[in-house]
């Protein structure tokens, strides 16, 4: 084995440490004009915690979604942020050097996250899937057994950009 996740059997997600210590470097980067290294699958989510009313800005995975490039999807896995975004209220994202505005909304449904993974690998390709680490292949499409697994463990958040 490769010593990566072959399956989706064998994905575990990265310890909380490793992502802590990756963010603290990555949203400075995500900031800054040297963001075309890493702005083509992250982003810069930033909302406002529904208790707290603390301004979090966290990078996540992304892939275009949508005809018109008007909205995004990017998965979560035991972070806190889909939690904070159910009331669809409006968030800022940083795309490619940009601040833009847009309208959550969470998947959390096994089936419907399921369902717009196997979506996106039919559309964009396997390696699609594989980018947003899920624990899916990138080599070939993903089975529906595979999806649902991975759809049991992730949510899904869409951004429809409005502004």
């Amino acid at each position: 084995m490769s010593g990566r996740a072959d399956t989706a059997d064998d994905w575990k997600p990265p310890p909380v440490a490793i992502a802590r210590a990756a963010n603290r470097i990555v949203r400075p980067l995500l900031l800054s004009p040297l963001h075309v290294l890493v702005s083509r699958r992250l982003m810069l989510l930033e909302y406002t915690g529904r208790r707290t009313g603390t301004r979090y800005r966290i990078p996540v995975a992304y892939r275009p979604w949508g005809d018109d490039g008007d909205e995004v999807l990017a998965t979560s896995v035991g972070t806190g942020w889909p939690v904070n975004l159910r009331g669809g209220r409006p968030v800022r994202l940083r795309l490619r050097g940009r601040w833009r505005t847009a309208e959550p909304r969470v998947v959390e449904d096994p089936a419907q996250v399921a369902d717009l993974l196997g979506e996106l690998a039919a559309r964009q390709g396997p390696r699609a899937v594989a980018a947003l680490r899920v624990g899916l292949p990138g080599d070939r499409q993903p089975t529906r057994d595979e999806l649902l697994l991975a759809g049991s463990r992730v949510r899904v958040g869409r951004f429809r950009i409005t502004g």
